[in-house]
């Protein structure tokens, strides 16, 4: 019987230990498809930004030219450059958070075993 207790104690200690991995891992699941979310929110603001600055580029010359000598073409192109620079930055911003949220859902995927 005393022989018995230490092998049923250790028992024991490894089948808690597995039950408080799994948990720590869906945790850590849950974690990683916070994440994604996160990533693709943020994404999402890019795409508004992307858009107010597109509606921007396009509405700024009919809104404000009137001639060469009112308003100088080159105030509308520095003004095209601007909304370029930002369309273009956000462009990369939402590929990178996309990509982010993608490993997120592949990180969770593989410790979930799929």
């Amino acid at each position: 019987m005393k022989t018995m207790i230490p092998w049923v104690l250790g028992l024991t200690v490894a089948i808690s230990s597995v039950s408080v991995y799994a948990a720590e891992s869906s945790q850590v699941v849950a974690d990683h498809e916070a994440m994604a979310v996160s990533y693709e929110q943020k994404a999402a603001a890019e795409d508004a930004l992307i858009a107010e600055h597109t509606a921007m580029k396009q509405d700024y010359k009919a809104k404000y030219f009137i001639n060469e000598k009112v308003t100088p073409i080159d105030k509308i192109r520095k003004m095209e450059n601007h909304c370029d620079a930002i369309i273009r930055d956000a462009q990369t911003l939402k590929s990178e958070l996309l990509a982010f949220a993608k490993l997120h859902r592949m990180q969770a995927a593989e410790i979930k075993g799929q």
